[in-house]
């Protein structure tokens, strides 16, 4: 790991002599990058309008692309329509081919890992959030060692206040399951401490089947369970699964303006959920 993060860095900065405009892909990651940057520089965010999965590139988009000194984004796996225009772009880095963070499979419906995939939604675990603000630390005070000493400070101090807002939900209480529309949560779940038991499509575009939602219902370890779901789930759907307890979350971030409260919030609900469904 620490052999590629050091090729990352040298690779990016003997491209770039003078680094001035920083652009980050998808908001988490952005509100992350603002923390890192804070009073140093302003950060652009390049799909502000949408999401990684759903990448249409305007002109606009492709102006900020080639103005950019540095890009930072996910990944083919998270943002696989920038793949084209940024795979062979010595500025960007793909933050899940660093091998910075802790990533995880994606599962089925049923909860089984799916050999040869990563779950991209590697920002709602603490721990890897922490790392992609010290990564742009890293790539920032290379490329501007005038403001080292600032963005390290910064970075750190990002750290402490979302280490800080996460242990607030450590418990000692038992494991408590749920469900999930779509299963996105799963970088939760050890902060948590939830267990996931089954999702009802492993595609929020895609209609659950009928068998899916009788898997479900059969096998449902708590009489009334927590649902876990975008704000566009079709309650239509969710309610053949009753008696549940419905959270509208939304794990993008979308609208949030801090990292640290945006996490906390996610989390704030994400507990609600599960605790209300124990009553």
């Amino acid at each position: 790991m620490f052999r590629l993060f050091s090729f990352c860095l040298l690779a990016l900065c003997s491209t770039v002599s003078m680094a001035q405009a920083l652009v980050v892909s998808t908001h988490p990651i952005y509100l992350i990058a603002q923390k890192v940057t804070q009073n140093i520089e302003t950060p652009t965010l390049l799909l502000a309008d949408q999401t990684g999965h759903d990448v249409s590139l305007t002109p606009a988009h492709r102006k900020i692309i080639q103005d950019a000194d540095l890009i930072i984004w996910l990944g083919k796996a998270h943002e696989a329509p920038l793949e084209r225009v940024l795979h062979q772009n010595p500025k960007a880095i793909a933050l899940l081919d660093t091998g910075i963070m802790k990533t995880l499979p994606q599962r089925s419906e049923r909860g089984a890992a799916l050999k040869n995939t990563v779950d991209s939604h590697v920002w709602l675990d603490p721990n890897n959030a922490v790392r992609i603000g010290f990564f742009i630390a890293a790539l920032r005070s290379q490329q501007m060692p005038e403001h080292r000493d600032a963005y390290w400070n910064n970075a750190r101090a990002f750290a402490q206040s979302l280490f800080k807002s996460a242990s607030q939900f450590q418990t000692q209480t038992a494991v408590q399951p749920y469900w999930a529309y779509h299963d996105a949560y799963q970088y939760l779940e050890r902060a948590l401490n939830l267990e996931f038991s089954g999702s009802m499509t492993n595609d929020p575009h895609i209609a659950p089947t009928v068998a899916q939602i009788k898997y479900l219902n059969d096998h449902r370890p708590n009489p009334k369970m927590c649902l876990l779901a975008e704000g566009h789930a079709s309650k239509n759907q969710y309610m053949k699964l009753n008696p549940i307890v419905f959270q509208k979350v939304d794990e993008s971030m979308r609208g949030a303006d801090d990292f640290v409260q945006a996490w906390q919030q996610l989390a704030k609900q994400t507990k609600a959920c599960v605790l209300n469904a124990r009553k």
